[in-house]
C-alpha cells in the first residue's frame, strides 16, 4: 500500500501541536505541514522550527510535504511571497522531507493574462536553483481557480522550466472539478507527478464547492487508485479534508476518510 499522509489544513479547527498528535492517533504515519496560520505560518517558520519539528518526530510522522499557500501572480506582493518560500525550502532538511508544495496564485487560467504567467515565471526562475541546491523537489498544485486548475494550464507549467526539480501536486478532486478525463490527466501529469491530494466533493448549481466524504462527489477513486496502481508513482497518497464535517467533527472526519482510503487501495 503506499504511505497515505494528512493534509494539517483537514485539522485547521485545532492548533497545529494538537493536530499533530491527533494525525498520529487517527492513524496517519505522516502529515504534509499546511504552511500557514493557523498551523506552519512564517512567523512560527522563523521563531520555532525546531520545536515543531520535534513535536512531530515524538509522535513518530515523517513529514511528506511542506504545504504553501503561496500566490506569485501579484506584483505588489512577489518579492515577499518568493522571500516566504525561500524560507520554507531551506527549512525542508529540518524536516527531513524533499517535497516543498507550491501554488502559483489566481486566476483560474481562462481569466489569467500573460502578466499573471509571466509573475509566476519570475518566481520559479528565483526557486527552482534555491531547490536544486537544497536538495528538495517543488510540486505545484493543480488548484482550483488558480493558473494550474486545468489541465492544459498544467501543462504549460511543466513547459516553463527544463527541469525535474519541478513538478506537481496533483490534486484529483480539482481535475475533476475542470471536467477531466482521469486517463488523459494520468497519461499527460504522471511522470512529474510527486506528490497527490484526495478529496472528494462537487460543484453545486450555484458554481460553490461542496466538499464531502471521500466516497462521494465527482471524483471516482476506484479508477484513481487504478490508475495509481499502474503508474509509477511511489509517493504520498495525501488526504485533505475540507468540509464542514471538517470543522465541526476533525478528528472523526480525518479517520473516516483514511478508512475510505484505504479500502480503496485494499
Amino acid at each position: 500500500m503506499p504511505p497515505i499522509s494528512l493534509f494539517s489544513q483537514s485539522l485547521f479547527a485545532l492548533p497545529l501541536m494538537d493536530a499533530i498528535p491527533v494525525a498520529a492517533q487517527a492513524g496517519y504515519t505522516a502529515i504534509e505541514l499546511a504552511c500557514t496560520a493557523p498551523h506552519f505560518d512564517l512567523e512560527t517558520a522563523q521563531r520555532e522550527p525546531e520545536r515543531v519539528a520535534e513535536h512531530i518526530r515524538q509522535y513518530d510522522l515523517t513529514v511528506s510535504a511542506l504545504s504553501l499557500f503561496s500566490r506569485f501572480t501579484e506584483a505588489d506582493t512577489i518579492e515577499e511571497q518568493i522571500a516566504a518560500a525561500e524560507t520554507y525550502i531551506r527549512l525542508a532538511p529540518l524536516f527531513d522531507t524533499s517535497i516543498v508544495k507550491i501554488a502559483p496564485g489566481p486566476p483560474g487560467s481562462v481569466e489569467a493574462t500573460n502578466a499573471h504567467w509571466i509573475l509566476f515565471q519570475q518566481a520559479l526562475d528565483h526557486l527552482i536553483p534555491l531547490a536544486e541546491e537544497v536538495g528538495v523537489r517543488l510540486a505545484c498544485e493543480t488548484h482550483m481557480r488558480q493558473l494550474t486548475d486545468t489541465l492544459t494550464s498544467t501543462q504549460r507549467l511543466l513547459e516553463m522550466a527544463d527541469s525535474d526539480t519541478l513538478g506537481l501536486t496533483v490534486d484529483f478532486s480539482n481535475m475533476m472539478f475542470a471536467r477531466e478525463n482521469m486517463e488523459d490527466v494520468f497519461a499527460a501529469l504522471s511522470p512529474r507527478m510527486y506528490n497527490t491530494h484526495v478529496k472528494n466533493g462537487l460543484i453545486d448549481a450555484g458554481g460553490d464547492w461542496c466538499f464531502l466524504p471521500l466516497d462521494t462527489g465527482w471524483t471516482d477513486y476506484t479508477e484513481v487508485c487504478r490508475l495509481l496502481k499502474s503508474s509509477d508513482y511511489g509517493g504520498y497518497i495525501t488526504v485533505e479534508c475540507l468540509g464542514t464535517d471538517a470543522r465541526n467533527q476533525p478528528v472523526e472526519t480525518v479517520q473516516r476518510d483514511l478508512g475510505i482510503l484505504k479500502q480503496y487501495l485494499s
